[in-house]
């Protein structure tokens, strides 16, 4: 399977294909193409700013038909990843959480970015020796911590009255002072 990584669109308009259909395409004006990469190179401040689009001006825009948007609360209720007849016992707030709080990708576009899908590449074979070698290696896991007794641990709270803290004005009951 291939690697997916996400880049900067540096297209005009962004990439909301899963959110819905564009019945008209975008008004970009004259010198714009919506593939090109290059298109901020070859216009005027004011023309790139008619013609960059972002993710919010994108979905207000009247041409792109977003059947998938929730319009009401039920409708977001039902989205969310919370199922009441496996999730007992989760926190109030584990029954609004959607899915992209997740990371799992849905229909929702939540950054301007385009995928970028990496092939693998194809390892060079080794002579069967080393493989064997490598495969026969233990395992060493992580350093285990060292345990501590419970009795080495000093639990009191440190205060200023405290024999510990101050051992020069603290007296025992014959009016001494307690030695360290």
């Amino acid at each position: 399977m291939a690697e997916v990584s996400y880049i900067r669109n540096p297209y005009p308009v962004p990439d909301v294909v899963r959110e819905g259909v564009w019945l008209r395409r975008p008004v970009l004006g004259n010198k714009v193409s919506p593939k090109d990469r290059d298109w901020s190179a070859k216009l005027k401040a004011h023309e790139r700013l008619f013609a960059h689009h972002t993710l919010n001006s994108i979905r207000k825009d009247n041409r792109l038909l977003r059947s998938q948007v929730p319009n009401d609360a039920l409708d977001l209720a039902l989205t969310t990843v919370y199922i009441h007849s496996k999730d007992t016992l989760v926190p109030k707030s584990y029954v609004l959480v959607q899915p992209e709080t997740l990371g799992k990708r849905t229909w929702r576009v939540l950054k301007n970015q385009i995928e970028v899908s990496k092939t693998p590449d194809i390892p060079v074979t080794e002579d069967p020796v080393s493989l064997l070698v490598e495969k026969a290696e233990c395992y060493r896991g992580p350093v285990p911590e060292r345990r501590v007794h419970p009795s080495s641990v000093k639990l009191n709270i440190s205060g200023p009255h405290s024999v510990q803290s101050n051992p020069g004005y603290s007296r025992k009951i014959d009016g001494t002072f307690y030695s360290i």
